[in-house]
């Protein structure tokens, strides 16, 4: 039986605050605004993601074996961050990439309050500690590190695969989704497993 005092309860009840807080990321749509006919959860595309990482990172790692070279991808920083990348819209709820980038005078003033809701209400059922650890995670998680760079690609990748599951329904208003997607990751991203494989969608799909 476990042996616990009041404080450990308390400490338990707020951590139990915290797991049904982030649950409501199972419910929150992503690319509201876009018709889509597949249910597209803020939870779901996160996986997937982290996923997609995990994956793209062996590939890449193999590679660099392949290759003499030494600086792989640390797994474990890509699937911390892949898990916390999203994690304010528990709070926030989905902003979609075009109006979040609408000018540059408001990006700045919507990252600012995406960040004190992380600094200040996201994690706050969390020991101090583990607090200032997921914080520092969430806000270098798409940064210019190798990692950084690997999460910001899955981001946009995971959303060119629910855009295929999409088109192969007949969904063709969701063909600007992809295409946008689709554009960033071939201009940005010069990983090359993952544009092998948008080779391939892009000769299926176009």
């Amino acid at each position: 039986m476990l042996n616990t005092n009041r404080e450990d309860l308390f400490k338990m009840e707020n951590l139990l605050d915290f797991f049904e807080r982030t649950r409501q990321l199972s419910q929150i749509d992503r690319c509201s605004n876009d018709l889509h006919i597949k249910d597209y959860p803020v939870a779901e595309h996160s996986f997937y993601l982290a996923l997609y990482a995990m994956i793209f990172a062996d590939l890449e790692n193999s590679r660099g074996s392949e290759l003499n070279h030494e600086e792989d991808y640390d797994l474990v920083k890509i699937m911390r961050r892949s898990l916390l990348h999203d994690l304010e819209e528990s709070e926030t709820g989905d902003i979609q990439f075009p109006f979040h980038n609408r000018s540059k005078a408001f990006k700045k003033k919507l990252d600012e309050l995406r960040t004190t809701v992380v600094e200040n209400v996201v994690f706050t059922e969390l020991p101090e500690g583990i607090q200032k650890a997921y914080i520092q995670l969430w806000k270098t998680a798409k940064d210019d590190t190798k990692e950084g760079r690997l999460i910001a690609a899955m981001d946009k990748f995971e959303v060119v695969m629910f855009a295929v599951v999409e088109l192969r329904m007949g969904n063709e208003a969701f063909r600007g989704v992809y295409n946008s997607a689709m554009q960033i990751l071939k201009n940005e991203f010069p990983i090359e497993s993952m544009q092998e494989v948008l080779d391939q969608i892009w000769k299926k799909h176009g």
